[in-house]
């Protein structure tokens, strides 16, 4: 049921492109009622029983969203407009890759929502630090496109058919899984499907693909189309696979190929 959860899988050297530009947008859509409190920091986790457990924090794909009013910066909001916000992360989860989130105000002790159960569950022991009264929300997301800031860009696009000042959602009267629009086929080739390999840059490459195909494939995910396989063509067409119910292995064999040419 769900995606796997990730959690800690490494500390980052700083801040990863993807996920600031998450936070920025998340932010933006909320109408600055959550700001944000923090990301990038390597420490162990703020709870007594996690036994020096390493924060998600370090690896750069969590945020602390505040709700706190601030005065003098002008910004903030309520307990009511951190509900709203949570109940649109949760309906659009899989779209934004959102794998974790803790809620530190209700008592006793929080509530948390994951991928993996895809509800939430209300803490009846110390599981989160700073629960409850906490006046911030923790939100974690995968390691798909933290390092990908025109990702989300595309995401807040297909929500918001590129309104650039969508107001804050209203909340849903029950969460929902959101798919993410397909894309519009790119002209069918008239050349036999190749086998395209999309290998990440500094690793061992047996089949770099380059040329036309490439292009081909990138125009169909909508994608800067640069003819060359990187990391976020092998990222796209993961998430195009995953999305189709193919196996998401980062090649267009002739089953993708298929998939996405007819």
């Amino acid at each position: 049921m769900g995606r796997p959860y990730t959690g800690w899988d490494g500390d980052a050297r700083g801040k990863r492109a993807g996920t600031e530009k998450f936070v920025q947008l998340i932010c933006f859509l909320s109408g600055n009622k959550l700001w944000n409190n923090g990301t990038w920091t390597v420490r162990p986790m703020n709870n007594p029983n996690a036994k020096a457990r390493p924060s998600v924090h370090g690896t750069g794909r969590a945020v602390d969203l505040s709700w706190r009013f601030q005065r003098e910066r002008g910004r903030g909001g309520s307990y009511a407009d951190a509900q709203r916000m949570m109940d649109f992360l949760v309906q659009h989860a899989d779209l934004f890759r959102i794998e974790e989130i803790h809620d530190y105000y209700p008592g006793p002790f929080g509530r948390g929502w994951r991928c993996d159960r895809e509800s939430w569950k209300v803490y009846d022991r110390q599981t989160i630090g700073s629960a409850p009264g906490g006046d911030w929300i923790h939100v974690e997301i995968s390691p798909d496109f933290a390092d990908d800031p025109g990702y989300y860009d595309n995401v807040v696009k297909q929500l918001f058919s590129g309104t650039a000042s969508a107001p804050a959602p209203k909340p849903a009267p029950a969460p929902a899984k959101v798919e993410a629009p397909k894309p519009a086929p790119a002209p069918k080739p008239a050349e036999p499907a190749p086998v395209l390999r999309f290998d990440y840059p500094g690793k061992p490459v047996k089949a770099r693909s380059k040329g036309a195909g490439v292009e081909l494939v990138q125009a169909f995910l909508k994608i800067p189309v640069t003819g060359t396989a990187d990391r976020s063509t092998v990222q796209a067409i993961k998430a195009y696979q995953s999305m189709s119910g193919l196996k998401a292995d980062g090649i267009v064999g002739p089953v993708t190929w298929k998939s996405m040419f007819g």
